[in-house]
């Protein structure tokens, strides 16, 4: 039988690796998800959740059991997450990278409904990447992780109504560029 993780987390506040071990399992898969959605890059993903673990079991003694153990994890993930691409080296890499021109180059459609599906997943993370840091934080926590409006807003420590301004404006810029994007797809083929 498996223990609650209430109890887990206990445990692992004692200092108990192998409690920890359990909960960095149980969460490092939706960790990397996360963060892989934010940086677009799995190098950058795979270090945003190791010092997210990291962070975790240091602040483990702070974590307060009135909270869900994910939203906590996930506070941590997206603020590492913003700080990244906050820093030099993230803006400096979207400056990089010409959004339009990546999903031009990758705008072939091919009659396979899975890829199909993949371009469409690689182009919403290309475009993310274009939103201001808090409003791709926002997108990626509601619409691409499926968190409730209240649970955004304390990850962000935002109120609702910045959580639902910033939501509306990422998802007016997701439409109009996928719109664009996917026409000009179909003009390329017509020809």
């Amino acid at each position: 039988m498996q223990k609650p993780e209430s109890d887990i987390i206990l445990l692992a506040q004692e200092g108990d690796t192998r409690a920890f071990r359990v909960l960095v399992e149980r969460y490092q898969g939706f960790a990397y998800a996360l963060a892989f959605r934010f940086t677009v890059e799995t190098g950058s993903a795979e270090d945003i959740v190791q010092e997210a673990f990291i962070r975790v079991w240091k602040n483990l003694s702070r974590y307060r059991t009135e909270i869900k153990f994910s939203t906590w994890l996930y506070t941590i993930v997206t603020n590492l997450c913003l700080d990244y691409l906050r820093s030099r080296y993230g803006r400096n890499r979207r400056q990089l990278q010409d959004v339009e021109q990546v999903l031009h180059a990758r705008s072939g459609y091919a009659a396979d409904t899975d890829l199909h599906q993949q371009e469409l997943v690689n182009a919403i993370l290309l475009l993310a990447d274009a939103l201001s840091a808090r409003q791709r934080a926002v997108f990626i926590l509601r619409d691409l992780e499926g968190l409730p409006v209240e649970e955004v807003c304390e990850i962000l420590s935002m109120s609702a109504g910045n959580v639902k301004s910033n939501l509306h404006h990422a998802r007016s810029f997701m439409r109009e560029k996928l719109t664009q994007y996917y026409q000009d797809a179909v003009k390329k083929e017509d020809v």
